[in-house]
């Protein structure tokens, strides 16, 4: 593989790492008779143990019929019977769980059929710890249990990319999943003023509300949790469905990011009501759509239409990767027009 720019700008002052790891590991059942509970059967203070080895905690949990939802000292966790989402920001070590995890999915009669692991490019990769501070050595760290597996880079790689690494185990892919995050900076000030503990704070759920952040998917449960002196991370739930929103406000690192495997047939206006939310100067999609999906069915000018935003951003990168047993990743990077250097 060869080297990339892992940042692309360097501040005199490191802060806080937003851009967070992402693990999604879909499992399949060995055996006839697994429990249908599967990882959920795992307790909370199980996964405060597991959590340890990736540097983080539990904060709160929420959970529906169809899944746990974990806000953790640095992002969130979400584990349903047979698949676990867990994203982490600052300098966490999220791979380091990764053993742990499998063989405790492998007590409960549970193998890893589908692993997916990404993550934008750092501001501060100096900061990172091994294997963490090169995608190169991730990816190094990933083969030696998935050696099978691809590694891509998405976007300018000398700017803002976003690194994935994907192994696909199962001998035909049939799924009907559908995941779209969003990776914003060089945010509002205004809109992120919101996200200080300071005389105007009032509650976490008032942030929620007055922030517009209730209004991206109404009908969600969401658990929120604003930090000490500022920084906000929220979960949603709403049916079989999560979202998570994780924000740094700080003017010098901030960051916003937005995941959800909401499964809608256009993305555009949900697109939308985020973007409007946050006011990013730059922001990054990506999409994982397996072709069975209900987003997978749509055509990827109806999927996400990109001349929503022409007016007020200059589309940087657009790229398609289609892998062979019917699931495809879609990337787009946007910067604002009034954020471009002058001629």
């Amino acid at each position: 593989m060869t080297s990339v720019v892992d940042s692309v700008e360097v501040f005199p002052e490191a802060g806080f790492e937003g851009p967070e790891k992402k693990l999604e590991v879909d499992f399949r059942p060995l055996y006839a008779h697994c429990c249908p509970n599967g990882l959920r059967n795992i307790h909370q203070d199980e996964w405060s143990e597991l959590l340890t080895y990736a540097k983080c905690s539990i904060l709160s949990h929420t959970a529906n019929e169809h899944f746990d939802a974990y806000v953790l000292s640095e992002s969130s966790l979400f584990v349903y019977p047979r698949k676990i989402m867990i994203k982490t920001c600052g300098t966490t070590t999220l791979l380091n769980m990764l053993p742990r995890l499998m063989d405790r999915a492998k007590r409960l009669c549970l193998g890893v059929e589908f692993f997916c692991y990404s993550r934008k490019n750092y501001n501060f990769p100096h900061k990172q710890h091994f294997p963490h501070n090169d995608f190169r050595h991730e990816v190094d760290y990933l083969h030696k249990f998935f050696p099978s597996g691809q590694a891509h880079i998405l976007g300018d790689v000398t700017g803002d990319h976003w690194n994935l690494f994907l192994c696909d185990l199962s001998t035909s892919r049939h799924g009907q999943e559908q995941y779209l995050e969003i990776m914003m900076s060089d945010l509002c000030p205004e809109k992120m003023s919101q996200f200080y503990k300071n005389e105007k704070f009032v509650t976490a759920k008032t942030t929620t509300r007055t922030s517009g952040i209730s209004d991206i998917i109404p009908g969600s449960t969401i658990d929120e949790y604003q930090f000490e002196p500022c920084g906000y991370s929220m979960n949603g739930l709403k049916n079989e469905a999560y979202s998570t929103i994780h924000i740094t406000p700080e003017p010098h690192c901030c960051y916003v990011s937005y995941d959800t495997n909401l499964s809608v047939p256009t993305y555009t206006s949900l697109v939308h009501r985020v973007i409007e939310t946050f006011r990013p100067g730059k922001f990054q999609i990506a999409l994982f759509l397996d072709k069975d999906s209900e987003a997978g069915h749509s055509k990827v000018a109806k999927l996400f239409d990109t001349r929503a935003y022409e007016q007020q951003y200059i589309l940087r990168q657009k790229q398609k990767v289609k892998f062979p047993n019917n699931y495809f990743v879609l990337f787009y990077s946007f910067v604002s027009k009034t954020d471009l250097p002058s001629a």
